[in-house]
C-alpha cells in the first residue's frame, strides 16, 4: 500500500523500521500493517465558550469518560448551563473520542449523540473504509496505551503526543472483518460488564448478612 510520504508498511518487512516488533507477526490474508493516522483524522471543530452552539450541545469532560469501557456516563438531554466555560470540541455519532490526557486510563468512547467535549479528548473521524468500533478497540488494546505513554508530554500530567501516536503501526483487516471483530469484542465486553455487576450485587449481599444475621439472632431465629 503506498503511503503519501512514500513509505510502505507490509506484513513482509519492508519498512521494518516503521512496522517495529508489530510487523514480525504475521497477519492473515487480506490484511496490513498501516499507520494509526492513515485510518483516521483528528476532527478539531472548535466551539468556543458562550457561543449560541455552545449553549445548545451536552458537554462532556475526562470524568464522564469510564476508564476501559469507554462508557459515557452522561446523558446527552442533561443540561449544559456554567459548564465547559472554555473552549471545546465539537463532536458526533460519527466521531471515536479519544482521552490524551492521562492516556494509561484508557479513555476511549463512541458517541451516539452530538455534542461538545474538553479538548483533552480527541474527536477522531475514521476513514470511509475503517469501521468506527474497530477504530475504538485498536486504540483501547494495552499496546496502543503503552505506545502513547511512551510518546507522552508532560511528567506530572501526561499526555499523548498525537503526532507521535498516529505513526503507530496497526493490522487493519478487511472492512467487514473489521465490522465482526468490533461486534465480538462488543458482546464480550457487555458479558463481562453484565458478570461485573452480577458480582458487584453478591457482594453487597454478602457485606449486608452479618448484619441481617445479627438481626435473627436477637430475634431468637438462630
Amino acid at each position: 500500500m503506498s503511503k503519501p510520504n512514500g513509505d510502505v508498511i507490509q506484513n513482509n518487512g519492508v519498512a521494518p523500521e516503521v512496522v517495529g516488533a508489530y510487523g514480525r507477526t504475521p497477519l492473515p490474508e487480506g490484511w496490513r500493517w498501516v499507520r494509526l493516522g492513515e485510518v483516521c483524522k483528528q476532527d478539531r471543530q472548535i466551539i468556543e465558550p458562550g457561543s449560541d452552539i455552545a449553549a445548545t450541545l451536552p458537554y462532556l469532560s475526562l470524568e464522564h469518560v469510564e476508564s476501559c469501557s469507554g462508557k459515557i456516563l452522561r446523558h446527552p438531554t442533561s443540561d449544559v448551563e456554567d459548564e465547559g466555560t472554555s473552549t471545546s470540541f465539537a463532536f458526533n455519532e460519527k466521531h471515536v473520542l479519544y482521552g490524551k490526557l492521562r492516556p494509561y486510563l484508557n479513555k476511549v468512547a463512541l458517541p451516539d449523540f452530538s455534542g461538545r467535549c474538553t479538548t483533552e479528548l480527541i474527536p477522531l473521524l475514521p476513514n470511509s473504509d475503517v469501521h468506527r468500533g474497530y477504530l475504538c478497540w485498536i486504540l483501547r488494546r494495552q499496546e496502543t496505551v503503552d505506545e502513547s505513554m511512551r510518546g507522552k508530554t508532560g511528567s506530572r500530567m501526561p499526555r499523548a503526543n498525537m503526532d507521535e501516536l498516529f505513526q503507530f503501526p496497526i493490522p487493519l483487516p478487511p472492512l467487514p472483518e473489521q465490522k465482526r471483530i468490533a461486534a465480538i469484542l462488543n458482546e464480550q465486553m457487555a458479558s463481562a460488564q453484565k458478570l461485573s455487576k452480577h458480582l458487584e450485587n453478591q457482594l453487597e449481599t454478602i457485606n449486608k448478612l452479618p448484619a441481617a444475621l445479627l438481626r435473627k439472632a436477637f430475634n431468637g431465629e438462630l
